[in-house]
């Protein structure tokens, strides 16, 4: 979304593009900490935040959304929005065969340890990656961390040791705010603020979009898929108050 704000705004458009940002619950993002940077980007591109709007059909052909929306009494109403150009990002959800078998929660997802990834009631099951219920992030970042983790407990458990590798929610997200500028948001249970490097990571950067579009890929392909990445170190950030800026 802001990606393409900044792009429209480039082009000097005969009228600019009017853009709302539909959220299903309240907050722009789920760790406080990253806020301060996105809001501004919210209000330099003019985008319109509407908060408790979930998605409940689309209409093609007169490119009309309909959202039910949760006004601050709890009431529920149904309205229409019609659109010129949707972007619609799906909830997150385990597959059906996942949420209907006996590994499931109550959510749905692979009941596990968030720390060692062994399966809660289940010894001899582990989980990783985007079906594992961790409560964290569901990104690639995460699973980088979590898959050498699952392979140690799993190797002691075969051995009749107990765990000996924890994993700590660390996972990423690098949200693009404009053309050439990323803000790396790197992070672990809790909102706990876990950078790679020692800079301010509420900042949009240039090295955070090389990172993005040049190395990552890299790592990706050629190291993750190959058994052959090594990891970073991460910095916990102590932040006084509520993690804001």
């Amino acid at each position: 979304m802001y990606l393409a704000a900044d792009r429209w705004r480039r082009q000097r458009l005969p009228r600019p593009a009017r853009i709302a940002f539909c959220l299903a619950g309240d907050a722009l993002f789920g760790v406080p900490f990253f806020l301060p940077p996105l809001q501004r980007a919210v209000e330099e591109y003019g985008i319109a935040l509407r908060r408790r709007h979930v998605l409940k059909a689309v209409h093609g052909p007169s490119r009309t959304a309909c959202f039910a929306v949760t006004d601050a009494g709890g009431r529920v109403t149904e309205i229409e929005r019609r659109f010129d150009l949707l972007h619609v990002t799906p909830p997150q959800s385990a597959p059906d065969l996942i949420k209907r078998s006996p590994l499931a929660n109550a959510e749905g997802w692979v009941e596990v340890d968030p720390v060692t990834l062994r399966h809660a009631r289940h010894a001899n099951g582990f989980a990783l990656g985007d079906a594992a219920g961790t409560g964290n992030a569901k990104t690639a970042a995460a699973v980088r961390l979590q898959a050498p983790v699952v392979v140690r407990n799993l190797l002691a458990a075969l051995d009749g040791r107990p765990p000996e590798a924890a994993y700590d929610g660390y996972g990423s997200c690098p949200l693009t705010t404009a053309y050439g500028r990323v803000v790396l948001a790197e992070f672990g249970y809790g909102g706990r603020v876990m950078p790679s490097f020692p800079l301010d990571p509420r900042r949009p950067r240039r090295s955070a979009w090389l990172l993005k579009t040049r190395f990552l890929p890299f790592l990706y392909w050629r190291m993750m898929l190959r058994g052959s990445e090594r990891d970073l170190p991460h910095r916990e950030r102590h932040v006084a108050g509520p993690q804001a800026a």
